[in-house]
């Protein structure tokens, strides 16, 4: 649908949003007119111009309730803005006429009576101006048969009241025209903001996606998909402060690929990033959930952050750890040219004030070391828990 289509289905939506009202009033000023008619001993006049009155509002009836069903979408805007003007030019003839007549054979009273009836429905149907044309279809039929009324009716004056009728129908096209022009400025002005509203709503999830990725890919290590050395220090210093606060245990595992070099410089770099990536995964699996968090901080150096883990559960976490390693180069997922083991470090201390986080990736690097000396594929326990829990 293009823009002009959508402007132009936002203005009959709101003059179908008050189309019951006004049919209701159309309704009335009808019966009033008819009454006149009534006194006048209307006759076969009468019957006949309440028969198309009631047609006239019994169709704009059907066709406002089918547009408001929306069972009919698929009807262009354009179609619809025909049927509205189409109405309107209908029930300005059927008040034109019975108002011209008036205005030529009645008395004063039925005159001034027919004219107030008329201008009630021009003031009510100005409501129409949020689509022009409808409103100019219903006020042209009416002003003209007054006009021709009053010029052919034999009252003192009525070649005044002709021309004053005239000038009557020339200000209110004038004045509704100007009218329906700022209302549609102001219709189109606040689409754009809409539309402006919506596009920086739009941009602005686009960045907060943007910066969202952007965190993550400062805080991931990009071979891996680990944490890297950046998200590893922040974590590791958030658990700190939460032990410090819950008075839990914080252990840390440090990891190492045994003999990686060796393994590179005899199967080149490919396979050496298959090899990271294999335990890394490993590593990623045997831990207890998101709880937990595995970090590559450089190389083939890892390490393992146990929140609320202590020393003996922490040395299970790296056994399990150690034997998936050990046995994932013969799984068909990663099938790699040569076993490949690691070397674990464990250490864990109860967070307290004067101690630090450094003491415990300290002792945990000193009990890789330890586990690298005594033969690797092996894990090493920290004596640093019962330090902490003596101070």
């Amino acid at each position: 649908m293009s823009r002009e289509d959508l402007f132009l289905k936002a203005r009959i939506d709101a003059i179908y949003s008050i189309a019951y009202p006004m049919i209701g009033m159309d309704l009335l000023g009808s019966a009033m007119m008819a009454g006149l008619f009534w006194q006048k001993g209307g006759g076969l006049w009468l019957t006949l111009w309440v028969a198309v009155s009631a047609l006239v509002i019994g169709a704009r009836g059907v066709v406002a309730a089918a547009y408001q069903s929306g069972r009919f979408s698929h009807i262009p805007p354009r179609r619809w803005a025909a049927s509205l003007i189409g109405f309107s030019a209908a029930s300005g003839v059927v008040w034109g006429a019975a108002l011209g007549l008036i205005a030529a054979t009645g008395t004063d009273n039925e005159v001034m009576f027919a004219v107030c009836v008329s201008l009630s429905g021009l003031t009510l149907s100005i409501v129409h101006v949020a689509y022009w044309p409808m409103y100019a279809a219903f006020e042209l039929p009416v002003m003209i048969a007054a006009t021709w009324g009053f010029l052919v009716g034999s009252r003192p004056g009525h070649w005044l009241l002709g021309a004053a009728a005239a000038v009557m129908t020339i200000v209110l096209l004038s004045t509704s025209r100007r009218l329906a022009g700022q209302v549609l400025q102001a219709h189109k002005l606040a689409a754009a903001n809409q539309a402006l509203v919506e596009s920086l709503g739009e941009r602005g999830k686009a960045l907060e996606q943007a910066c969202d990725a952007l965190e993550r890919v400062s805080r991931t290590d990009p071979l891996t998909g680990l944490a890297n050395r950046r998200q590893r220090d922040s974590r590791l210093a958030d658990e700190w402060e939460r032990g410090l606060r819950s008075g839990g245990p914080l252990a840390v595992v440090a990891i190492d690929v045994d003999h990686f070099k060796r393994f590179n410089d005899a199967h080149g770099h490919s396979e050496g990033d298959r090899c990271l990536k294999a335990v890394a995964e490993m590593l990623q699996a045997g831990l207890r959930g998101p709880i937990d968090l595995a970090a590559r901080h450089g190389g083939e150096e890892f390490m393992l952050i146990l929140p609320g883990v202590d020393r003996a559960g922490a040395a299970s976490i790296a056994e399990r750890v150690r034997v998936m390693v050990a046995t994932c180069s013969s799984d068909a997922g990663f099938a790699l040219p040569e076993k490949v083991t690691i070397s674990l470090g464990v250490a864990a201390i109860h967070p307290a004030p004067g101690r630090s986080v450094h003491e415990l990736t300290i002792a945990a690097d000193a009990a890789l070391y330890r586990a690298k000396m005594a033969g690797r594929n092996r894990y090493e326990l920290a004596a640093i828990d019962s330090v902490a829990a003596a101070a």
